[in-house]
């Protein structure tokens, strides 16, 4: 960016000293952590029916969940938006032969997440062709690991468990509850589910607010800058049969 030659040199070296300060913020996906949210107190739930079921373990090798993280803002130019994919996936499925009765229940470690790789972003189109700089993944990583944000030396594990599942055994609703920064809470999930015997395969996508998890999205200079509360999650995730 060329400044114009008529600010004062040591007013020029303020605008860039906060230009940067903003830039690396947004780039780092700073939060800022609060008590947790009001909500409704959900009732634990009963074990996963396994007997008579079949069991599927997840392949974390061939499963792949995405967070994509977006800025906003009047300055949002100034920023980047995010690709979050989780490594490490691990847990298990139970295919009964009622399928409502079916469940799994898994978790993802915080610390295997991988932050703007090249190819992941290229996959996710024109809003992340701008690669990040190496030092701007690193603070990103630094940062959403931080006690700010997802609190990972307190909450290593983000944990997705079912409830129910209605409907064909295609293409399931599932009541599925996330418990993320110690904080739990049950959305509907469409599932496209595809069993060929030996593996079993689900896609679908959805959307999560950050701050029903007790983490306020950061927000800089008035407004000007946010990372945005609504992350989209997108999964496909390979279960194998025993």
């Amino acid at each position: 960016m060329k400044l114009p030659t008529c600010i004062p040199p040591r007013k020029r070296t303020l605008s860039i000293a906060v230009l940067a300060l903003a830039l690396l913020a947004i780039t780092g996906c700073a939060g800022v952590a609060v008590k947790r949210p009001t909500g409704p107190v959900l009732a634990p739930l009963p074990p996963l029916i396994t007997a008579g079921a079949v069991h599927y373990s997840i392949r974390p090798g061939l499963s792949d969940i995405r967070f994509l993280v977006y800025r906003t803002g009047p300055l949002a130019a100034f920023g980047h938006n995010h690709v979050i994919r989780a490594s490490g996936i691990r847990g298990d499925v139970y295919l009964n032969r009622d399928f409502a009765l079916s469940g799994f229940d898994f978790t993802l470690p915080i610390s295997a997440f991988r932050v703007d790789r090249p190819a992941d972003r290229a996959a996710e189109g024109a809003d992340f062709a701008a690669q990040p700089s190496a030092a701007a993944i690193a603070g990103t990583v630094h940062n959403m690991l931080g006690p700010a944000a997802l609190d990972a030396a307190h909450y290593p594990d983000i944990r997705v468990r079912s409830v129910r599942l209605v409907g064909p055994e295609w293409g399931p609703e599932v009541t599925v509850r996330i418990t993320l920064h110690g904080t739990e809470r049950e959305l509907s999930v469409p599932i496209a589910l595809n069993n060929r015997g030996k593996l079993l395969t689900a896609t679908g996508r959805f959307d999560i607010r950050q701050s029903d998890f007790g983490i306020t999205p950061f927000s800089i200079l008035g407004g000007g800058l946010q990372v945005a509360d609504t992350v989209k999650v997108q999964f496909h995730i390979v279960a194998e049969r025993d």
